[in-house]
């Protein structure tokens, strides 16, 4: 076989446009895969980024959902304590109020006034007294504090009135004041808690 015969008898396998062809998608494939190995990996981390970022935003939401059902259940029992007939109730609703609440609810707020005007244990008005003094800045919280000591009889509310007037230095509360230290009724500890209290508004 001379020259010519044997290159017309592999001239496929000689042709060098497929040899080219054949090699360049070969090459290509294997660059691909070395190129963009980590492509696969890149989106089963986002896949894995968003699952737990939804995770996370689920048990806040379940949070926030158990805490508001929570805090609800704990404003109709705080509101019951404070309706209770037994004054030892009503006294471990208003520690509860004390302790638990930081902001004013509107609801148990005016519960606590009523039972500052109307309760007859001494000691929940007392502690009812703590219990508002907790938002000295609130209006409502001066006002009904004047209109109770305008009104209050027993002696140990009127010094826990007067006490707390003086450390507010409220300055609306004198008139008050001089109104029960001019009362012949009023007992002395009284007059001299009334006394230091309003010296103490007339140097503010």
């Amino acid at each position: 076989m001379n020259l010519r015969q044997c290159i017309q008898q592999n001239k496929e396998q000689l042709d060098s446009e497929n040899v080219s062809i054949d090699v360049d998608l070969s090459f290509e494939k294997r660059l691909k895969k070395e190129l963009h190995p980590q492509k696969r990996n890149k989106v089963i981390y986002l896949r894995f980024i968003t699952v737990a970022a939804s995770a996370v935003l689920l048990f806040t939401l379940g949070n926030i959902a158990i805490e508001s059902v929570d805090f609800k259940n704990d404003k109709i029992q705080i509101l019951a304590n404070l309706s209770n007939d037994s004054a030892g109730t009503r006294l471990e609703g208003v520690y509860h109020f004390e302790d638990k609440y930081e902001k004013e609810d509107a609801q148990i707020m005016e519960t606590l006034i009523h039972i500052l005007h109307n309760d007859e244990n001494v000691n929940v008005k007392i502690a009812t007294v703590e219990a508002l003094l907790k938002f000295p800045n609130s209006e409502l919280v001066r006002e009904n504090l004047i209109t109770a000591l305008e009104k209050e009889t027993a002696p140990l509310v009127q010094i826990k009135l007067i006490k707390s007037l003086g450390a507010l230095r409220e300055n609306r509360a004198q008139k008050s004041l001089e109104n029960l230290m001019n009362n012949q009724e009023t007992l002395p500890i009284v007059l001299s808690n009334a006394s230091l209290a309003m010296a103490t508004i007339n140097n503010k």
